[in-house]
């Protein structure tokens, strides 16, 4: 759903100029407020890093190569028995870094963030708009906490964009196999835990239904 978001469409839109050059790192992070009974710490890279997981991959054009994710301070939110926050590192097949803060219960909002540093400048995703309010010697503005607020145009465009696939009789957008990649580097990252390694990200070869 990422993919349809108009932010990330214009990061990649850039990328792919070649204005700024090759990508060389992102930086990025995704924050939630709080999570419901039964969450764990494996959760964090399988329900929430998984989004990241994918739209790294799309804006790069490239493969993944190695992963691993690191346990760091806890903060005093995490007291539901899985690791909060978590980095989870990637590397791909043509050396771009990647590095992603993942925070389950940040206490605070719904905050996705992401810069992709090139060799001539940065892109950084943009936050949702929102009004700026002055008042009483301060300067503000709303921060979403609902996933659903944060992405809900890009929903529509993903349903809007599948209808006229379905029409022209030719499918577009991401397929099973992206779903597949995003999936296997989650469990490289859920199998580095604690070991203080990276681990290969190692697929399948890639059918040609998906060439």
């Amino acid at each position: 759903m990422r993919r349809y978001d108009r932010g990330y469409a214009e990061m990649k839109r850039i990328i792919e100029s070649g204005e700024l050059g090759a990508p060389l790192m992102i930086h990025a992070c995704h924050r939630n407020v709080s999570q419901g009974p039964g969450f764990k710490t494996e959760m964090g890279i399988t329900n929430v890093a998984i989004h990241e997981l994918d739209i790294c991959r799309w804006l790069l054009g490239d493969e993944y190569k190695s992963a691993q994710v690191l346990k760091v301070r806890q903060s005093s939110l995490s007291n539901k028995g899985y690791d909060n926050p978590q980095i989870v590192l990637l590397e791909t097949q043509n050396g771009c870094r990647i590095d992603v803060e993942v925070q389950v219960a940040d206490g605070y909002g719904y905050d996705i963030q992401c810069q992709v540093v090139c060799e001539k400048g940065t892109i950084n995703l943009p936050d949702p708009y929102a009004v700026v309010k002055r008042a009483n010697a301060t300067r503000s503005f709303p921060i979403l906490t609902d996933w659903k607020d944060r992405f809900i145009e890009a929903y529509d465009i993903e349903m809007t964009e599948w209808v006229k696939s379905v029409e022209n009789g030719k499918l577009t957008g991401p397929s099973s196999w992206d779903g597949y990649v995003a999936c296997v580097a989650g469990d490289a990252l859920n199998n580095s835990r604690g070991k203080g390694v990276f681990l290969p990200v190692e697929t399948i070869e890639k059918p040609e239904l998906y060439r």
